[in-house]
């Protein structure tokens, strides 16, 4: 009786260890599934990344839609347009001139959901050197704005390097400029750098001059109105989008008036992808290819 019930429970025993066996995976079947699920991934994965560029795009497109509709705001309010920047030339004898009161970009925060960044600068004073209220670290153009920057750009968020005693990381960058036009009348080629005539090509020392482009260099002396656009807004560029690690103006953030920060011209060629630097040239250390530096490009 005992031997029977041994026998049948050995044999019980050995079908289900079988048919356990029989529907487990070999270590081939299991490679096989791996080696599939890592193919599908492959083929997946550029796909996924192609659909989260795209949504970066479509923001980056819709970022200068709001700054074109900001452009529209400020002029509905002010009837002109934002000055694109105040540069100092010997030239100006009138003591009430106002050396950098800011950049375009920094005037059209009050229309981009930005009117607190706004309302902290005070236009009396150079707005790049100004702190938050309350705090002796933290620059008010340290503060990034995220209409002013594309999720496709690849430059640095805040400057890397020293930029006029301001410490590294403390003014943010931006992913767009304002059109300065076919602008190349300059006449002060003083200085030691040689690429100072091209520099001084984006400032004018004759106060009569009006510059070409929807904005200028010297807006105490000539406003930008929609007015003067002959060739119609739809046809006309006002913004575009720059890298900043290619261009160590940009490097100064949205806020900086006095130098090329936030203005382009078109004489350069656009979408020039290379980042060329010359820095042997003493303490000028500009970069020497301006078509890199100073041209639009895409992000």
């Amino acid at each position: 009786m005992k031997s029977g019930f041994l026998s049948k429970w050995v044999f019980s025993s050995f079908q289900s260890s079988r048919k356990r066996s029989e529907s487990a995976f070999t270590l081939v079947e299991l490679l096989v599934v791996i080696a599939i699920i890592g193919v599908l991934v492959g083929l997946l994965l550029p796909a996924v990344q192609a659909a989260r560029e795209a949504a970066r795009r479509m923001q980056c497109t819709n970022n200068l839609k709001q700054i074109g509709i900001a452009l529209h705001n400020y002029h509905d309010t002010y009837r002109r347009l934002p000055p694109g920047g105040l540069w100092f030339t010997n030239a100006i004898a009138d003591p009430n001139f106002q050396l950098n009161r800011g950049s375009m970009l920094m005037r059209l925060t009050q229309f981009i959901e930005q009117g607190n960044t706004y309302n902290l600068f005070d236009f009396n004073r150079p707005p790049e050197y100004q702190l938050v209220p309350g705090s002796t670290t933290q620059y008010i153009a340290g503060q990034s704005i995220p209409t002013y920057r594309c999720p496709s750009d690849d430059s640095p968020q805040f400057n890397t390097n020293v930029i006029d005693a301001i410490p590294v990381g403390r003014l943010a960058s931006h992913s767009y400029a304002g059109s300065k036009g076919p602008t190349s009348t300059g006449d002060n080629a003083a200085g030691s750098c040689a690429e100072r005539a091209v520099w001084d090509t984006y400032k004018l020392s004759n106060n009569d001059q009006t510059p070409a482009g929807p904005f200028t260099r010297l807006g105490r002396f000539y406003i930008g109105r929609f007015a003067d656009v002959s060739d119609g807004l739809s046809n006309t560029i006002f913004v575009g989008e720059i890298r900043a690690n290619c261009s160590i103006p940009a490097t100064r953030g949205w806020v900086h008036g006095s130098n090329l920060s936030g203005m382009i011209s078109t004489i350069y060629p656009m979408n020039v992808d290379t980042c060329t630097r010359d820095l042997s040239r003493g303490a000028c250390r500009w970069w020497d290819n301006w078509s890199t530096n100073f041209g639009f490009k895409s992000l």
